[in-house]
């Protein structure tokens, strides 16, 4: 199985009224470990590395958080990355798949920041 994350917290479509905000969600990585999660919020153009915990056992998801700061009030997209221990990281996007079979694509959510 692919590696994967989600982003658990915040939810899709908030709208903020301060530019920081705690980003929180799991990561997996299949038969491995989860060794580097990021985050973005300028569409990838960089990269923040996010706070990883230890798998509570074999095969288990990893937790992860990052603070994230808005530079000026607008439109935002999160973006989460999750690599393993081989060094495979998940892709932008995957070609078309109908039912989501092996979906392991960057997980993204909507932010807007009015302030």
């Amino acid at each position: 199985m692919p590696v994967k994350s989600l982003i658990t917290h915040p939810v899709d479509g908030i709208k903020l009224s301060r530019s920081s905000l705690e980003v929180r969600g799991h990561a997996w990585a299949g038969n491995g470990k989860v060794a580097k999660m990021h985050v973005s919020h300028d569409f990838g153009a960089t990269w923040q590395r996010a706070d990883l915990d230890e798998p509570a056992n074999p095969f288990a998801w990893q937790h992860w958080r990052a603070r994230l700061t808005f530079p000026k009030p607008g439109y935002y997209e999160i973006w989460a990355k999750a690599t393993d221990d081989h060094g495979v990281s998940q892709p932008f996007t995957i070609g078309w798949n109908p039912k989501g079979y092996l979906n392991n694509f960057y997980h993204r959510i909507a932010v807007t920041v009015t302030e």
